[in-house]
């Protein structure tokens, strides 16, 4: 059933103000990806929009985090207003019903996608200042239960391409996007209740190996308060291993699948896209300095703090992420400020190793 826009929208402005979802057009798509997206320990720029119609991207709000989330960025295979609640609306389509491709999207799911309707694609540039990217987000659709297990299995994506990555997706990206027990992709048929809707067939499901493995991360929606949508994910977390300092480009994607009908959405909630800090520790009696270590790109150093004003020699070993050893040297001392020259064969990852008497300081930076 596909619902008029306007009757739809017109709907959800009575129902607004009670509803614990609401959501609104953000204007500027880039600007706002960029400014709500963005966490800590990364900096995100060149933000494109490849969107069919600019009311696929929203932000939300959530006064009562019933979809697990409070705020944030949501994008849609229809329009924003569609994930208002309560949920009162059986298949609700507010999407233009338009199609285009996406090579992506069409085979990251071992059921290939003939047909690719409504996409919703944000593509980025990230640099991370850890070793490790996350974005948190939600999954919803329409599509849920009934079409659980059919040719209708709306999915989403997140590729990410840069150094280190070697993936099957456009420019060797690998997709961040993955259920936590089976590691399969998110769609429509990787994570449902475990069992085929009334539109559905089991085998359907069944060419995904382990699909039934992460039901629990699914919450049936039916009559819910919270949000239109029929079904939805708890809150995920994506993740991969990444160079600190290093360039990558991330592309964010949701479409409908083998139709443009009912629709699917992607919570993203502020500061979605973070980085963890360096791994870095002290054992031993550390002096009262704080822990620190940094490259100085102007002099090719590394720097460390940690070690205090005392007098004793550090000795660091400097190695790559194999564990093979680059360099051995003493670091030169000014104040609590110690600092050690990089060689120039070591570029990239480095892993350092000082130490001073019972003190051991590890740490990575990044060599440029």
């Amino acid at each position: 059933m596909r619902i008029n826009l306007l009757c739809a929208c017109a709907f959800m402005t009575l129902v607004k103000a009670s509803a614990q979802v609401t959501a609104w057009p953000v204007g500027n798509i880039p600007q706002a990806i960029a400014d709500h997206l963005n966490g800590p320990n990364v900096i995100i720029s060149n933000v494109i929009s490849q969107v069919i119609d600019p009311l696929q991207v929203g932000f939300f709000n959530d006064s009562t985090a019933s979809i697990g989330l409070d705020s944030g960025i949501v994008i849609s295979t229809g329009v924003c207003y569609g994930v208002i609640g309560p949920n009162n609306i059986p298949n609700m389509t507010l999407g233009g019903g338009f199609f285009n491709t996406d090579p992506d999207l069409a085979f990251m799911s071992l059921l290939y996608a003939n047909v690719i309707g409504d996409p919703a694609i944000i593509q980025m540039d990230l640099v991370p200042a850890g070793d490790t990217l996350q974005v948190q987000f939600v999954f919803g659709s329409e599509e849920y239960d009934e079409y659980a297990c059919s040719d209708k299995d709306d999915r989403m994506g997140m590729f990410l391409s840069g150094p280190g990555l070697a993936g099957p997706f456009s420019n060797g990206a690998i997709n961040m996007a993955l259920l936590p027990v089976s590691g399969l992709p998110v769609t429509v048929n990787t994570l449902n209740r475990g069992f085929a809707g009334s539109s559905g067939s089991f085998g359907l499901c069944a060419m995904n190996p382990g699909w039934e493995q992460d039901t629990i991360y699914y919450i049936n929606n039916d009559f819910g308060s919270g949000t239109q949508l029929d079904g939805y994910t708890v809150v995920l977390r994506a993740s991969a291993v990444v160079v600190p300092g290093a360039l990558y480009h991330l592309k964010i994607a949701i479409a409908d699948v083998n139709d443009a009908n009912f629709d699917s959405a992607i919570f993203l909630p502020e500061g979605a896209i973070r980085c963890t800090d360096v791994s870095t520790s002290m054992h031993g009696f550390p002096d009262i300095e704080p822990l620190g270590l940094w490259f100085d790109e102007l002099n090719h150093t590394a720097c460390i703090t940690g070690f205090g004003n005392a007098s004793g020699s550090v000795h660091v070993e400097i190695y790559d992420p194999s564990g093979r050893l680059l360099q051995r040297s003493a670091a030169v001392q000014n104040g609590s400020l110690w600092t050690v020259p990089m060689g120039p064969s070591i570029t990239g990852m480095a892993i350092i190793r000082a130490t001073r008497s019972e003190q051991v300081f590890t740490g990575r930076v990044f060599v440029r």
